[in-house]
Protein backbone atom coordinates (compact mmCIF):
# COMPACT_ATOMS: atom_id res chain seq x y z
CA UNK A 1 0.00 0.00 0.00
CA UNK A 2 3.06 2.42 0.88
CA UNK A 3 4.52 1.74 -2.44
CA UNK A 4 1.42 2.74 -4.30
CA UNK A 5 0.84 5.51 -2.13
CA UNK A 6 4.57 7.04 -3.11
CA UNK A 7 3.76 6.04 -6.87
CA UNK A 8 1.25 8.19 -7.24
CA UNK A 9 1.97 11.05 -4.56
CA UNK A 10 2.37 14.30 -6.23
CA UNK A 11 5.52 15.39 -6.38
CA UNK A 12 6.36 12.08 -8.23
CA UNK A 13 3.68 12.75 -10.37
CA UNK A 14 4.32 16.80 -11.40
CA UNK A 15 7.93 15.54 -11.93
CA UNK A 16 6.45 12.87 -14.60
CA UNK A 17 4.39 15.53 -16.11
CA UNK A 18 6.75 18.00 -16.63
CA UNK A 19 9.61 15.60 -17.97
CA UNK A 20 6.73 15.27 -20.81
CA UNK A 21 7.35 18.60 -21.72
CA UNK A 22 11.04 18.81 -20.59
CA UNK A 23 12.28 16.04 -22.72
CA UNK A 24 11.73 17.93 -26.07
CA UNK A 25 14.87 20.74 -24.71
CA UNK A 26 18.69 20.39 -24.82
CA UNK A 27 19.69 19.02 -21.92
CA UNK A 28 22.79 20.62 -19.44
CA UNK A 29 25.57 18.56 -19.43
CA UNK A 30 26.85 15.97 -17.61
CA UNK A 31 22.98 15.70 -17.95
CA UNK A 32 22.84 12.26 -15.93
CA UNK A 33 25.26 13.96 -13.75
CA UNK A 34 22.57 16.77 -12.47
CA UNK A 35 19.37 14.49 -13.16
CA UNK A 36 20.13 11.34 -11.34
CA UNK A 37 21.30 12.82 -7.45
CA UNK A 38 18.57 15.78 -7.87
CA UNK A 39 15.95 13.72 -8.62
CA UNK A 40 16.56 11.24 -5.78
CA UNK A 41 16.59 14.11 -3.19
CA UNK A 42 13.25 15.55 -4.38
CA UNK A 43 11.89 12.25 -4.89
CA UNK A 44 12.68 11.15 -0.78
CA UNK A 45 12.74 14.51 0.24
CA UNK A 46 8.71 13.64 1.46
CA UNK A 47 9.87 10.91 3.34
CA UNK A 48 12.50 12.88 5.15
CA UNK A 49 10.17 15.49 6.06
CA UNK A 50 7.98 14.85 9.33
CA UNK A 51 4.64 15.87 7.95
CA UNK A 52 5.58 15.55 4.95
CA UNK A 53 3.17 17.90 2.92
CA UNK A 54 1.76 19.42 6.04
CA UNK A 55 4.79 19.62 7.68
CA UNK A 56 4.18 22.78 10.81
CA UNK A 57 6.65 24.95 9.34
CA UNK A 58 4.39 24.27 5.67
CA UNK A 59 1.31 25.21 7.23
CA UNK A 60 -1.07 28.63 8.21
CA UNK A 61 -4.07 27.80 9.91
CA UNK A 62 -6.25 25.11 7.36
CA UNK A 63 -3.75 26.30 4.25
CA UNK A 64 -0.81 24.69 3.62
CA UNK A 65 2.56 25.49 0.94
CA UNK A 66 3.70 21.65 1.34
CA UNK A 67 2.81 21.15 -2.21
CA UNK A 68 3.39 24.48 -3.76
CA UNK A 69 6.86 23.76 -2.08
CA UNK A 70 7.54 20.91 -4.20
CA UNK A 71 6.09 22.06 -7.26
CA UNK A 72 8.80 25.18 -7.13
CA UNK A 73 11.42 22.40 -6.18
CA UNK A 74 10.70 20.12 -9.47
CA UNK A 75 10.64 23.58 -11.69
CA UNK A 76 14.11 23.89 -10.20
CA UNK A 77 14.77 20.43 -10.71
CA UNK A 78 13.92 20.90 -14.59
CA UNK A 79 15.89 24.26 -15.09
CA UNK A 80 18.82 22.56 -13.51
CA UNK A 81 18.71 19.92 -16.20
CA UNK A 82 17.25 21.44 -18.92
CA UNK A 83 18.59 24.64 -20.95
CA UNK A 84 15.24 26.70 -20.63
CA UNK A 85 14.76 30.21 -19.31
CA UNK A 86 12.26 31.42 -16.29
CA UNK A 87 9.44 31.77 -18.05
CA UNK A 88 9.53 27.96 -19.53
CA UNK A 89 9.79 26.84 -15.91
CA UNK A 90 7.22 28.83 -14.28
CA UNK A 91 4.90 27.54 -17.72
CA UNK A 92 5.56 24.26 -17.59
CA UNK A 93 5.04 24.45 -13.74
CA UNK A 94 1.79 25.59 -13.83
CA UNK A 95 0.56 23.18 -17.14
CA UNK A 96 1.36 20.27 -15.17
CA UNK A 97 -0.28 21.20 -11.71
CA UNK A 98 -3.16 22.00 -13.68
CA UNK A 99 -3.12 18.54 -15.45
CA UNK A 100 -2.11 16.50 -12.05
CA UNK A 101 -5.21 18.04 -10.38
CA UNK A 102 -7.29 17.14 -13.43
CA UNK A 103 -5.99 13.31 -12.64
CA UNK A 104 -6.52 13.79 -9.15
CA UNK A 105 -10.13 14.67 -9.74
CA UNK A 106 -11.07 12.34 -11.48
CA UNK A 107 -9.58 9.35 -9.92
CA UNK A 108 -11.50 11.01 -6.74
CA UNK A 109 -14.81 10.79 -8.49
CA UNK A 110 -14.64 7.08 -10.02
CA UNK A 111 -13.65 6.42 -6.11
CA UNK A 112 -16.70 7.56 -5.29
CA UNK A 113 -19.17 6.58 -7.61
CA UNK A 114 -17.81 3.39 -7.91
CA UNK A 115 -17.14 2.56 -3.94
CA UNK A 116 -13.53 1.68 -4.92
CA UNK A 117 -11.00 -0.09 -2.57
CA UNK A 118 -7.91 1.93 -1.44
CA UNK A 119 -6.19 -0.16 -3.69
CA UNK A 120 -8.02 0.06 -7.10
CA UNK A 121 -8.24 3.56 -6.71
CA UNK A 122 -4.91 3.82 -6.02
CA UNK A 123 -4.51 1.34 -9.65
CA UNK A 124 -7.06 3.55 -11.31
CA UNK A 125 -5.11 7.44 -10.28
CA UNK A 126 -2.11 5.55 -12.17
CA UNK A 127 -3.88 4.32 -14.92
CA UNK A 128 -5.78 8.44 -15.47
CA UNK A 129 -1.83 9.50 -14.75
CA UNK A 130 -0.79 7.77 -17.56
CA UNK A 131 -3.41 8.31 -19.72
CA UNK A 132 -3.01 12.43 -19.28
CA UNK A 133 0.93 12.24 -19.95
CA UNK A 134 0.23 10.02 -23.03
CA UNK A 135 -2.60 12.77 -24.19
CA UNK A 136 -0.31 15.85 -23.53
CA UNK A 137 2.66 13.59 -25.73
CA UNK A 138 0.31 13.79 -28.61
CA UNK A 139 -0.67 16.69 -28.26
CA UNK A 140 2.92 18.48 -28.49
CA UNK A 141 4.34 15.96 -31.20
CA UNK A 142 1.00 17.29 -33.25
CA UNK A 143 0.94 20.84 -32.74
CA UNK A 144 4.96 21.02 -32.48
CA UNK A 145 6.93 18.46 -34.79
CA UNK A 146 8.96 15.89 -32.76
CA UNK A 147 11.39 18.41 -31.62
CA UNK A 148 10.13 21.71 -31.82
CA UNK A 149 9.63 23.78 -28.77
CA UNK A 150 7.17 25.65 -26.95
CA UNK A 151 7.96 29.44 -26.75
CA UNK A 152 7.34 31.64 -24.11
CA UNK A 153 8.90 34.79 -24.50
CA UNK A 154 5.59 36.83 -23.45
CA UNK A 155 4.38 37.76 -19.81
CA UNK A 156 0.82 36.94 -20.23
CA UNK A 157 1.41 33.46 -21.39
CA UNK A 158 3.26 32.95 -18.01
CA UNK A 159 1.73 34.95 -16.05
CA UNK A 160 -1.84 33.84 -17.02
CA UNK A 161 -0.95 30.06 -16.48
CA UNK A 162 0.72 31.53 -13.01
CA UNK A 163 -2.88 33.01 -11.64
CA UNK A 164 -4.64 29.93 -12.85
CA UNK A 165 -2.53 27.77 -10.79
CA UNK A 166 -2.83 29.54 -8.11
CA UNK A 167 -6.72 29.56 -8.17
CA UNK A 168 -7.33 26.10 -8.78
CA UNK A 169 -4.62 25.31 -5.46
CA UNK A 170 -6.16 27.68 -3.24
CA UNK A 171 -9.81 26.93 -4.09
CA UNK A 172 -9.26 23.17 -4.46
CA UNK A 173 -7.97 22.75 -0.78
CA UNK A 174 -10.19 25.04 0.89
CA UNK A 175 -12.76 22.72 -0.33
CA UNK A 176 -10.87 19.72 0.77
CA UNK A 177 -10.11 21.55 4.20
CA UNK A 178 -13.20 23.94 4.68
CA UNK A 179 -16.01 22.11 3.20
CA UNK A 180 -17.74 18.99 1.62
CA UNK A 181 -15.69 17.19 -1.23
CA UNK A 182 -18.86 16.06 -2.80
CA UNK A 183 -18.87 14.53 -6.44
CA UNK A 184 -20.84 17.89 -8.01
CA UNK A 185 -17.69 19.80 -6.51
CA UNK A 186 -15.04 17.41 -7.84
CA UNK A 187 -16.67 17.23 -11.34
CA UNK A 188 -16.90 21.09 -11.80
CA UNK A 189 -13.44 21.47 -10.16
CA UNK A 190 -12.26 18.49 -13.16
CA UNK A 191 -14.25 20.84 -15.49
CA UNK A 192 -12.38 23.90 -14.55
CA UNK A 193 -8.93 22.35 -15.02
CA UNK A 194 -9.84 20.69 -18.42
CA UNK A 195 -10.89 24.08 -20.07
CA UNK A 196 -7.64 25.72 -18.44
CA UNK A 197 -5.75 23.27 -20.22
CA UNK A 198 -7.49 24.03 -23.40
CA UNK A 199 -7.11 27.02 -23.41
CA UNK A 200 -3.27 26.67 -22.57
CA UNK A 201 -3.18 24.57 -25.78
CA UNK A 202 -5.01 27.38 -27.28
CA UNK A 203 -2.23 29.81 -26.36
CA UNK A 204 0.61 27.02 -27.73
CA UNK A 205 -1.33 27.61 -31.32
CA UNK A 206 -1.40 31.47 -30.64
CA UNK A 207 2.00 31.66 -29.89
CA UNK A 208 3.14 29.25 -32.67
CA UNK A 209 1.19 31.45 -35.22
CA UNK A 210 3.07 34.69 -33.83
CA UNK A 211 6.44 32.58 -34.54
CA UNK A 212 5.38 31.74 -38.25
CA UNK A 213 4.54 35.65 -38.72
CA UNK A 214 7.78 36.73 -37.45
CA UNK A 215 9.42 33.90 -39.96
CA UNK A 216 7.68 35.78 -42.56
CA UNK A 217 8.15 38.96 -41.99
CA UNK A 218 11.89 37.64 -41.57
CA UNK A 219 11.39 36.48 -44.99
CA UNK A 220 9.54 39.61 -46.83
CA UNK A 221 12.71 41.88 -44.92
CA UNK A 222 15.34 39.44 -46.57
CA UNK A 223 13.71 40.23 -49.50
CA UNK A 224 14.62 43.85 -49.38
CA UNK A 225 17.42 43.00 -48.20
CA UNK A 226 18.07 40.82 -51.41
CA UNK A 227 18.14 44.62 -53.64
CA UNK A 228 20.79 45.46 -51.57
CA UNK A 229 22.92 42.54 -51.95
CA UNK A 230 22.76 42.11 -55.75
CA UNK A 231 23.55 46.26 -56.09
CA UNK A 232 26.45 45.60 -54.04
CA UNK A 233 27.17 42.53 -56.44
CA UNK A 234 27.01 44.85 -59.55
CA UNK A 235 29.16 47.01 -58.64
CA UNK A 236 31.78 44.06 -57.99
CA UNK A 237 31.50 42.95 -61.26
CA UNK A 238 31.63 46.71 -63.00
CA UNK A 239 34.61 47.56 -61.20
CA UNK A 240 36.18 44.25 -62.29
CA UNK A 241 35.03 45.27 -65.80
CA UNK A 242 36.04 48.60 -65.32
CA UNK A 243 39.53 47.60 -64.51
CA UNK A 244 39.78 45.32 -67.23
CA UNK A 245 38.79 48.25 -69.90
CA UNK A 246 42.06 50.15 -68.52
CA UNK A 247 44.55 47.21 -68.17
CA UNK A 248 43.63 46.11 -72.01
CA UNK A 249 44.34 49.75 -73.27
CA UNK A 250 47.43 49.81 -70.86
CA UNK A 251 48.91 46.18 -72.72
CA UNK A 252 49.57 48.56 -75.96
CA UNK A 253 52.07 50.45 -74.27
CA UNK A 254 53.62 48.05 -72.15
CA UNK A 255 57.11 46.02 -72.72
CA UNK A 256 57.28 42.43 -72.99
CA UNK A 257 57.71 41.78 -69.18
CA UNK A 258 54.95 44.31 -68.13
CA UNK A 259 52.59 42.91 -70.43
CA UNK A 260 52.94 39.49 -69.19
CA UNK A 261 52.54 40.50 -65.53
CA UNK A 262 49.64 42.07 -66.67
CA UNK A 263 48.05 39.15 -68.29
CA UNK A 264 48.73 37.26 -65.05
CA UNK A 265 46.81 39.98 -63.28
CA UNK A 266 43.87 39.71 -65.64
CA UNK A 267 43.78 36.00 -65.35
CA UNK A 268 43.33 36.37 -61.82
CA UNK A 269 40.71 38.96 -62.37
CA UNK A 270 38.66 36.63 -64.17
CA UNK A 271 39.29 33.81 -62.09
CA UNK A 272 36.49 33.80 -60.05
CA UNK A 273 33.66 33.84 -63.44
CA UNK A 274 35.72 30.13 -64.47
CA UNK A 275 34.79 29.06 -60.64
CA UNK A 276 30.96 29.98 -60.17
CA UNK A 277 29.61 26.75 -59.27
CA UNK A 278 27.75 24.69 -61.13
CA UNK A 279 25.72 22.64 -58.63
CA UNK A 280 22.81 21.08 -61.15
CA UNK A 281 20.38 23.51 -59.68
CA UNK A 282 20.44 26.72 -61.09
CA UNK A 283 18.85 28.39 -58.09
CA UNK A 284 21.49 27.10 -55.92
CA UNK A 285 23.95 28.56 -58.32
CA UNK A 286 22.52 31.93 -58.46
CA UNK A 287 22.88 31.94 -54.28
CA UNK A 288 26.02 30.31 -54.23
CA UNK A 289 27.42 33.10 -57.27
CA UNK A 290 26.13 36.15 -55.12
CA UNK A 291 27.63 35.00 -51.73
CA UNK A 292 30.99 33.85 -53.18
CA UNK A 293 30.90 37.62 -54.87
CA UNK A 294 30.02 39.05 -51.52
CA UNK A 295 32.64 37.02 -49.49
CA UNK A 296 35.26 37.74 -52.14
CA UNK A 297 34.98 41.42 -51.36
CA UNK A 298 35.72 40.53 -47.67
CA UNK A 299 38.64 38.48 -48.82
CA UNK A 300 36.47 35.35 -47.76
CA UNK A 301 36.31 32.22 -49.90
CA UNK A 302 33.90 29.82 -49.75
CA UNK A 303 34.47 26.07 -51.25
CA UNK A 304 31.28 23.98 -51.99
CA UNK A 305 30.62 21.12 -53.09
CA UNK A 306 26.69 20.85 -53.79
CA UNK A 307 24.42 18.49 -55.31
CA UNK A 308 22.18 21.05 -55.96
CA UNK A 309 19.68 18.64 -57.51
CA UNK A 310 18.90 17.41 -54.40
CA UNK A 311 16.89 20.14 -53.26
CA UNK A 312 14.63 19.85 -55.56
CA UNK A 313 11.86 19.28 -53.05
CA UNK A 314 12.41 22.87 -51.23
CA UNK A 315 10.62 25.73 -52.82
CA UNK A 316 12.56 28.58 -54.53
CA UNK A 317 11.85 30.84 -51.65
CA UNK A 318 12.52 28.55 -48.79
CA UNK A 319 16.12 27.44 -50.17
CA UNK A 320 17.00 30.80 -51.21
CA UNK A 321 15.92 32.09 -47.28
CA UNK A 322 17.38 28.93 -45.88
CA UNK A 323 21.13 28.56 -48.02
CA UNK A 324 21.29 32.71 -48.23
CA UNK A 325 20.99 33.16 -44.06
CA UNK A 326 23.08 30.19 -43.43
CA UNK A 327 26.05 31.88 -45.91
CA UNK A 328 25.21 35.14 -44.64
CA UNK A 329 25.91 34.42 -40.87
CA UNK A 330 29.03 32.01 -41.98
CA UNK A 331 30.54 35.11 -43.68
CA UNK A 332 29.54 37.83 -40.96
CA UNK A 333 31.34 35.35 -38.50
CA UNK A 334 34.13 34.88 -40.41
CA UNK A 335 34.69 38.87 -41.51
CA UNK A 336 35.88 38.82 -37.47
CA UNK A 337 38.78 36.18 -38.24
CA UNK A 338 42.12 38.04 -38.22
CA UNK A 339 44.35 34.66 -39.91
CA UNK A 340 44.17 35.28 -43.56
CA UNK A 341 44.46 31.64 -43.98
CA UNK A 342 41.46 30.87 -41.98
CA UNK A 343 39.11 32.77 -44.22
CA UNK A 344 37.21 29.66 -45.55
CA UNK A 345 33.54 28.95 -44.99
CA UNK A 346 33.11 25.40 -46.51
CA UNK A 347 29.74 24.03 -47.86
CA UNK A 348 28.75 20.26 -48.97
CA UNK A 349 25.43 19.05 -49.75
CA UNK A 350 24.73 15.15 -50.70
CA UNK A 351 22.82 12.44 -50.87
CA UNK A 352 23.59 9.51 -48.41
CA UNK A 353 21.73 6.95 -47.96
CA UNK A 354 18.13 7.70 -47.41
CA UNK A 355 19.13 11.21 -46.58
CA UNK A 356 20.46 14.58 -48.22
CA UNK A 357 22.68 16.06 -46.13
CA UNK A 358 23.88 19.85 -46.27
CA UNK A 359 26.98 20.78 -43.75
CA UNK A 360 28.37 24.34 -43.13
CA UNK A 361 30.92 25.18 -41.59
CA UNK A 362 32.87 28.82 -40.83
CA UNK A 363 36.10 29.84 -38.36
CA UNK A 364 34.74 31.18 -35.02
CA UNK A 365 37.37 32.20 -33.03
CA UNK A 366 35.19 32.27 -29.37
CA UNK A 367 32.32 29.62 -28.59
CA UNK A 368 28.75 31.51 -28.68
CA UNK A 369 26.72 31.66 -26.46
CA UNK A 370 23.19 28.96 -27.08
CA UNK A 371 20.03 29.34 -25.76
CA UNK A 372 17.45 26.71 -27.45
CA UNK A 373 19.82 25.28 -29.42
CA UNK A 374 20.79 28.23 -31.72
CA UNK A 375 23.00 30.88 -31.07
CA UNK A 376 22.53 33.88 -29.12
CA UNK A 377 23.51 37.13 -31.40
CA UNK A 378 25.84 39.25 -30.90
CA UNK A 379 24.40 42.16 -32.62
CA UNK A 380 22.05 45.42 -31.38
CA UNK A 381 19.50 44.20 -33.08
CA UNK A 382 18.20 40.94 -31.30
CA UNK A 383 14.34 40.59 -32.06
CA UNK A 384 15.59 40.84 -35.77
CA UNK A 385 18.73 39.50 -36.04
CA UNK A 386 18.01 36.62 -33.63
CA UNK A 387 15.36 35.21 -35.73
CA UNK A 388 17.84 33.98 -38.83
CA UNK A 389 19.11 30.54 -37.16
CA UNK A 390 15.43 30.45 -35.82
CA UNK A 391 13.53 30.57 -39.33
CA UNK A 392 16.39 28.19 -40.61
CA UNK A 393 15.62 25.32 -38.53
CA UNK A 394 11.79 26.38 -39.48
CA UNK A 395 12.07 25.96 -42.72
CA UNK A 396 14.37 22.69 -42.37
CA UNK A 397 11.60 21.38 -40.17
CA UNK A 398 9.08 22.48 -42.34
CA UNK A 399 10.65 19.80 -44.85
CA UNK A 400 10.90 16.72 -42.10
CA UNK A 401 14.13 17.51 -41.35
CA UNK A 402 16.65 17.82 -38.37
CA UNK A 403 18.79 20.92 -38.27
CA UNK A 404 21.65 21.14 -35.24
CA UNK A 405 24.60 23.60 -34.57
CA UNK A 406 27.49 23.05 -32.61
CA UNK A 407 31.02 24.78 -31.83
CA UNK A 408 34.35 22.93 -31.59
CA UNK A 409 38.18 23.94 -32.39
CA UNK A 410 37.01 27.41 -33.02
CA UNK A 411 34.97 26.34 -35.88
CA UNK A 412 30.69 26.51 -35.82
CA UNK A 413 29.21 23.97 -38.02
CA UNK A 414 25.72 23.78 -38.94
CA UNK A 415 24.48 20.51 -40.24
CA UNK A 416 20.84 19.78 -41.74
CA UNK A 417 19.39 16.24 -42.45
CA UNK A 418 16.35 16.11 -44.92
CA UNK A 419 14.84 13.13 -45.88
CA UNK A 420 14.97 12.29 -49.53
CA UNK A 421 11.87 12.22 -51.68
CA UNK A 422 11.42 11.09 -55.05
CA UNK A 423 12.14 13.89 -57.11
CA UNK A 424 9.69 13.22 -60.12
CA UNK A 425 7.00 13.99 -56.93
CA UNK A 426 8.73 17.48 -56.23
CA UNK A 427 9.47 18.98 -60.04
CA UNK A 428 7.26 18.61 -63.16
CA UNK A 429 8.62 16.20 -65.51
CA UNK A 430 11.24 16.94 -68.47
CA UNK A 431 9.80 18.33 -71.63
CA UNK A 432 9.84 15.39 -74.36
CA UNK A 433 12.28 16.83 -77.47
Amino acid sequence: MTEMWFINSFHLQILVIELIFCLRLRRREPFWLRFVPAAALYLCLPLLIPGSYFAPFLTLGWFTFGFMLFLVLSGLLMGFCFRMNVRQVVFYCCVSHTLQHLVHCSYRISERVLHLSFAWSQTLQLIYLCAACLFVWCQLRERFGVSETVDVHGAPLAGFAVVSTLIVYVLSYWTTSREAETVGVLAFDAFTCLLLLFILMDLFRIRKAERDQLIMQRMLRQEQEQHAMSKATVEVINRKCHDLRHQIAALRNMNREQREQSIAELEDAVLIYDHFPKSGNPDVDIILAEKSLLAERENISIRSVVDGAGFAFMRVEDLYSLLGNALDNAIESTRQEENEARRVITLSAAARDSFFCVHLENPCAKEPLFMDGVPVTSKQDRDYHGYGVRSMRYLCEKYGGVFTVGWEDQVFSVDMLFPRRERAAAEPPAPQN
